[in-house]
């Protein structure tokens, strides 16, 4: 469960922007996760639930998670679309084409409070 490690790096990053912002908690974490990213949304929220506990500035941060569509290009005719089960382009046909978003895990925004 790669998902752990992702969250724990995630509040890694938190604590940095506290401490960069002379900030005392974390209130909300906006996370986009790719359709294509290989990871579980539910299986990150649980993560986030259980390594969120041993940081007294994040435990009682809300993580909200977004999906980010997967859109690709076609590489000879540079049409852009979105498809989860045909890679080939709706517009010339091609199966030359390439992810271009969607999967990426991003930070987003991160809500902080201060004293």
């Amino acid at each position: 469960m790669h998902e752990y490690s992702i969250v724990a790096s995630l509040l890694e990053l938190c604590l940095t922007h506290l401490q960069e912002h002379n900030a005392t908690k974390v209130q909300n974490i906006v996370v986009s996760v790719g359709e294509r990213s290989n990871i579980d949304k539910s299986l990150l929220q649980s993560a986030f639930e259980v390594l969120q506990t041993e940081y007294d500035s994040i435990k009682d941060a809300t993580l909200t998670l977004t999906i980010e569509k997967i859109l690709l290009e076609c590489k000879d005719c540079k049409s852009t679309f979105h498809s989860l089960d045909n890679p080939a382009c709706p517009k010339c046909e091609s199966k030359n084409t390439h992810i271009i978003q969607g999967r990426d895990i991003r930070l987003e925004s991160l809500s902080l409070e201060a004293d």
